[in-house]
């Protein structure tokens, strides 16, 4: 008898065993899905992982049905997944979970919907797809039950299958999480008529509104022949779409699709010309790729790093090679795409596609045979990509890399790390600030080193000025939260016609109010933490749970009238902005503002058009960015950056320093830097303005090997929650104790988190230090050993437990 070893898509540390039966039979391999029942009613689509021989009278649950022709998932990523399970104690079901897009999560609990934007042809439907979609028509919801008795099939889900590709039926439970994408027409010049423009203008000569529109597109596209979009574009330069239409069939203009930033149409193979700090960097990664070890790429910011990605992914794409390029946030795509559009076709994956775009796009990367480049945000690891030759990790010391909720709580990083060596692909790890993780492995050989320590254009690196707020407080030399050296700076850097960025690392109004009677912070009932003023809306709202409620005009505590704003945040900056410079355009870019579809890609060109002058913003705006006009940062409050309580405090502080220092100044001019701080003579911002990462990186080093913390070590956090604190605090004791057996002192705690009650659970934590190597391995199976006797038991089995493998790594 043949068995099937499958993955369930359920929080299940195992794996589970169902018989072929005979007439299904070789229609069963690794990858594909199979319909199974698990428990008394309930049906899953789960993974095949092997297909075993056992005796005859073995009792098994035979399965269903095959869902699949062929595999949806590769011998390659069932290994990954396997990894990843294993090294962040994470259920194998979670990770597939967090792997496959929605389109191929199917279970008897799903119910089905009609999406409301999408039309079908009924003509080419089958029968039974027919009658699912008029069922769909009279009835806003059915569960795969109710299909199976309106379609009279016995197997309703393949038949589900099938609508979800096609695009006119979506899983409710998905339908809430992920807006609907919205297709676009981009335009700009042919590269024929950029390298032409005078042959452009005589082929348009003959008609007024055409050379008009050549015109107003050349002023727009700019010296890079950015993509505008079309619509938009017709209405703000009051273009006909005929003129358009004419200058699109003489091949002047180039017209492109766009589904959410991935660009339907190909592009040429442009040539770039790399300076000679380049080409020397360019020699060390061959270097690194031929000794078969990770690289890092240390280039200080708009030192052209980007350049050498693109000819790297030339020559992987000349071995038919895919490519892999991974960026800490989706909104960077925004961005990052048009410059990498003008060489390549480029596919985007991310998890704001809608269910039908997220398949489509994973099916086309098991179909497609050619070479691909596949950009996306952490989530673009679990993508099928047989014949990798390339992995690009942009920005890698960013901590959006690193998955917090829900499991697995990966880095992704780190599983490019693993996949490089895996699968026998080199892989660079880019940043003008890296981690001290990858310096201190390229510093023991474990890694190669690659430098660019020279700027790729003219411009110098920008001057950092630190002003002492304390004391311009005392002298009364502030207007708000600007000191008048920013306020003067901003004046200068607008009358010279270029653009302003300030930055503040929290978004909101005013962080907290405080009675100025008893001292009472109006705080989340329930979280431990303060709520943040909202202006706009007129809220108090806790970010970490989202309560909100109205401003209070009196304390909840003494009852006391005399309740104050204080901190302040993006919404604060911005309106006393706005009032210091009424004939500013100011705008904000944090997550308030950036919900929307297209709002961030919106935000950014506005910005690169020239029609923001001053950008306010959180961490959005010191990611990779990069604009041509801005002559100044103002950092309003670098003391919040080295307050956190966390051993990468400083470190952190520092990159984010010097990463938004570096959106100024990248093109010609000289930028500058504006830091008020309460503590100006703090050695983190003294290293900072003087640019010194080397200095930066000995002290920290220094620091953490004496304390035991990473890169010399790693850490595994183990938090325990529950409503009850009592019982909370008697089994972290249970647990520290058994786990002490195990693996004696090598951990910290159980202490309550610096957060010490979340969503009205209370938090507790240990720890763990780990011995890098094998040892790692089985300290992570004694934990689980511990949490199977004692957090198991029916004492506390109500205690939610979430292992941290690498926490804020």
């Amino acid at each position: 008898m043949q068995v099937a070893e499958v993955i369930l898509p359920l929080p299940l540390d195992k794996l589970f065993h169902y018989a072929i039966p005979a007439d299904m039979v070789g229609s069963v391999c690794p990858g594909v899905r199979i319909l199974v029942q698990f428990g008394a009613r309930k049906e899953y689509a789960a993974i095949v992982t092997r297909v075993l021989e056992a005796p005859d009278e073995t009792e098994l649950k035979y399965l269903i049905s095959v869902l699949d022709e062929h595999p949806v998932v590769l011998e390659h990523q069932l290994l990954q997944w396997s990894w990843m399970a294993s090294y962040y104690m994470a259920p194998v079901g979670d990770v597939m979970n967090a792997a496959l897009p929605p389109g191929l999560k199917l279970s008897s609990q799903s119910i089905v919907v009609l999406d409301p934007e999408v039309v079908p042809d009924e003509s080419s439907m089958s029968d039974a797809l027919f009658r699912l979609y008029d069922a769909l028509r009279n009835h806003p919801k059915l569960t795969l039950d109710e299909v199976r008795e309106f379609c009279q099939v016995k197997q309703p889900m393949p038949l589900v299958q099938k609508a979800l590709e096609e695009g006119w039926a979506l899983l409710e439970e998905e339908l809430k999480k992920v807006a609907r994408a919205k297709r676009r027409k981009l335009v700009r010049l042919s590269p024929e008529s950029l390298a032409n423009l005078d042959g452009a203008f005589e082929a348009s000569k003959r008609s007024t509104a055409q050379t008009e529109a050549l015109l107003a597109l050349v002023a727009h596209c700019g010296s890079e022949n950015n993509f505008q979009d079309k619509r938009g574009f017709q209405k703000k330069q009051n273009i006909t779409s005929a003129a358009l239409l004419a200058l699109i069939k003489k091949g002047i203009i180039e017209e492109v699709e766009e589904i959410d930033g991935t660009t339907a149409a190909s592009a040429p193979m442009t040539e770039i010309t790399l300076s000679a700090p380049q080409l020397e960097a360019l020699t060390s990664i061959q270097k690194g790729f031929e000794a078969k070890k990770p690289v890092v790429l240390h280039g200080v910011t708009a030192s052209g790093k980007t350049e050498l990605y693109i000819t790297l992914i030339k020559e992987a794409f000349t071995k038919h090679k895919r490519v892999l390029y991974l960026l800490p946030e989706i909104a960077l795509t925004t961005q990052l795409i048009s410059r990498l559009r003008i060489h390549f076709t480029v596919a985007v994956s991310h998890s704001k596609f809608s269910p039908a775009e997220r398949l489509a796009a994973w099916r086309e990367a098991l179909t497609n045979d050619g070479p691909l480049l596949v950009l996306g945000a952490r989530s673009a690891v679990f993508m099928p990509l047989p014949d990798l030759g390339l992995i690009i990790v942009d920005e890698e010391h960013e901590s959006s890399f690193k998955q917090y909720e829900p499991s697995p709580r990966y880095n992704a990083r780190d599983t490019a790390v693993w996949m490089s060596n895996s699968r026998d692909c080199p892989v660079v790890l880019g940043s003008a600030t890296p981690s001290l993780e990858s310096m201190f492995n390229a510093r023991q050989g474990r890694y190669e080193l690659a430098q660019l320590h020279k700027r790729f254009h003219t411009a110098p690196l920008p001057e950092l000025e630190v002003v002492d707020m304390l004391g311009a407080k005392q002298r009364r030399e502030v207007q708000g939260n600007f000191s008048i050296e920013l306020v003067d700076a901003m004046r200068h850097t607008l009358s010279k016609g270029e653009s302003v960025i300030l930055f503040q690392n929290r978004r909101g109004f005013s962080t907290f109010q405080q009675c100025q009677t008893c001292g009472h912070i109006e705080g989340c009932t329930r979280c431990d933490i303060s709520l943040t003023f909202h202006k706009g809306p007129q809220k108090l709202k806790c970010h970490y749970c989202g309560y909100t409620v109205p401003p209070v005009m009196k304390c909840s505590s003494c009852g006391g009238e005399s309740v104050l704003h204080k901190g302040f945040g993006t919404e604060q900056i911005a309106e006393e902005a706005a009032a210091l410079f009424p004939n500013a355009s100011v705008k904000r870019m944090d997550l308030d503002t950036t919900r929307g579809k297209h709002a961030f890609g919106d935000l950014i060109r506005a910005v690169e058009n020239g029609e923001v002058d001053i950008l306010v913003g959180t961490q959005m705006v010191t990611k990779g960015l990069d604009f041509d006009r801005v002559g100044l940062v103002g950092i309003m409050s670098a003391d919040n950056l080295l307050s956190y309580p966390d051993f990468r405090a400083n470190e952190r502080a520092f990159q984010l320093i010097e990463q938004v220092a570096g959106r100024t100044g990248r093109r010609t001019s000289k930028g500058k830097v504006v830091i008020q701080a309460m503590k100006p003579r703090h050695s983190i911002i003294q290293l900072a303005l003087n640019h010194d990462f080397s200095g930066m990186q000995a002290k920290e080093l220094t620091i953490r090997q004496e304390y035991q913390y990473p890169p010399f070590v790693r850490l595994i956090t183990i938090t325990l929650k529950h409503r009850d604190q009592k019982l909370l605090q008697r089994a972290a004791g249970e647990f520290a104790r058994s786990l002490r057996s195990k693996i004696g002192d090598r951990f910290l705690g159980p202490e309550f988190a610096p957060i010490a009650r979340l969503k009205n659970l209370y938090q507790m934590q240990i720890i763990v230090k780990v011995d890098k190597g094998n040892i790692g391995a089985k300290v992570r199976e004694r934990i689980k050993k511990s949490h199977q006797e004692v957090l198991l038991t029916p004492d506390f089995n109500r205690v939610k437990v979430v292992f941290d493998v690498d926490p804020n790594a």
